[in-house]
């Protein structure tokens, strides 16, 4: 989540700039993890990081699913570490105008290093169109 002066925090900038700038992803928070969490919005405790993303429900491009492909992916290479859900269908977070909510979870693994793993991710894909 972004800090009171609206900063991205650190550790997330480079996910996050991946997330929006690669992948087209509308982000909505982040955390990088904090070892004191007091006087923060939804914070992440320190070793771990969240992002929080809305994607269409139904894209007729298709242009999104395969953005989340790749995310999806990158998931795999950490098992058990990071985990990609749909909060519509875990926390029966609402759909709002046709639009579904998503949060990536890591425990134990940086966001740079995750950030790596989507990037290369997005580059593999991109090649074999």
């Amino acid at each position: 989540m972004a800090d009171a002066d609206g900063k991205i925090d650190r550790n997330m900038r480079v996910l996050v700039s991946i997330l929006q700038h690669y992948l087209n992803i509308r982000i909505y928070s982040s955390c990088g993890g904090h070892k004191r969490r007091s006087g923060r919005e939804n914070p992440a405790p320190k070793g771990e990081f969240h992002v929080s993303f809305v994607l269409p429900q139904n894209s007729p491009e298709g242009g999104e699913e395969n953005n989340l492909s790749i995310i999806k992916e990158a998931t795999r290479m950490y098992e058990g570490k990071i985990f990609l859900e749909n909060d519509h269908e875990t926390y029966n977070y609402p759909l709002q105008d046709g639009w579904c909510s998503w949060t990536i979870s890591g425990y134990d693994v940086t966001p740079i290093h995750f950030a790596s793993t989507v990037f290369s991710q997005y580059l593999l894909t991109k090649r074999n169109r």
